[in-house]
C-alpha cells in the first residue's frame, strides 16, 4: 500500500501514553540507517518520536528544510542531514491515542506529497495510515517483514490474557478469583507471571504493555 502511494517506507509502533515507554516498533527503512539512526543515540532528538510519544496526532517534516534551518550542531540537526542520505526527504505521522496506549503510523517520501497529490494529501494519509494502523500486529507474527523491535517478552497463554482483562476492567482479586473459579492465590500468580513475561513493574504497566501488544483486547 505504501508503495502505490509513493512512499519509500513506512514505520509503525506502539507505545504507553503516560510513560512514553515504547512497547514495539516496525520499520521497512534502510537497515543502514536505522543501525546508524541507533549508534548515534538519535531517538534523544528525533522532533518526529518527541511528538508521537507526546501523542500528536499529525506530524509533518521536511527534513532538508530543517536541516538547513538548525544545521549540524545539534544533533537534531545533524540527524535531519544524516537521514536525507537514504532518501527520506519527508514524513507524516499519524498517531491515536486508546487510554493508556498509543499506536503511531510514519510514512517517508523522497519526493513532497503536496506535489504528488493537492493540498488534500494529509488528510488522505491520515485515513491510509488508520486502515495500516489496523492491520499491522507486532513483533513475532510471521506476516510481516522487515525490522522489528519489541521481540524481548513472551505472549500470554489463555488465562494470563484472561487475569489481565479482568484487572483492566477494575474488578479486585477476589472477584477476579469467583469468576474464574480459582484461588486468589493463583490470581496472584498469573498477574506476576504475566507482569514478567511483559517486562512490567507493576499490574497496571502490564496491562497497558499487553494492550499495547495486542495480547489483551481493551
Amino acid at each position: 500500500m505504501a508503495r502505490k502511494i509513493g512512499a519509500n517506507a513506512v514505520n509503525a509502533g506502539a507505545f504507553q501514553c503516560d510513560t512514553k515507554e515504547i512497547a514495539w516498533v516496525r520499520s521497512s527503512m534502510d537497515p543502514r540507517w536505522l543501525e546508524e539512526y541507533e549508534a548515534d543515540a538519535f531517538d534523544a532528538a528525533d522532533p518526529l518520536l518527541d511528538g508521537v510519544l507526546s501523542c500528536v496526532p499529525e506530524q509533518r517534516f521536511d527534513f532538508r528544510q530543517l536541516g538547513r534551518t538548525l544545521g549540524k550542531s545539534s544533533k537534531a540537526g545533524h540527524m535531519s542531514n544524516a537521514v536525507l542520505a537514504y532518501e527520506y526527504n519527508y514524513m507524516i505521522s499519524n498517531t491515536w491515542a486508546d487510554g493508556g496506549s498509543g499506536k503511531c503510523v510514519a510514512v517517508a517520501f523522497e519526493h513532497d506529497p503536496d506535489c504528488l497529490f493537492g493540498p488534500g494529501s494529509a488528510r488522505a494519509f491520515g485515513t491510509i495510515s488508520a486502515m495500516m494502523a489496523v492491520a499491522l500486529l507486532p513483533p513475532g507474527d510471521d506476516l510481516h517483514e522487515g525490522w522489528a523491535w519489541g521481540t524481548g517478552w513472551q505472549s500470554l497463554v489463555a488465562r494470563e490474557r484472561d487475569v489481565l482483562s479482568f484487572v483492566y476492567q477494575g474488578l479486585p482479586e477476589y472477584m477476579i478469583a469467583e469468576t474464574m473459579r480459582i484461588t486468589e492465590f493463583e490470581v496472584w500468580s498469573l498477574i506476576h507471571s504475566a507482569s514478567r513475561k511483559m517486562r512490567a513493574r507493576t499490574r497496571s504497566q502490564a496491562v497497558a504493555l499487553a494492550i499495547s501488544r495486542g495480547q489483551v483486547e481493551p
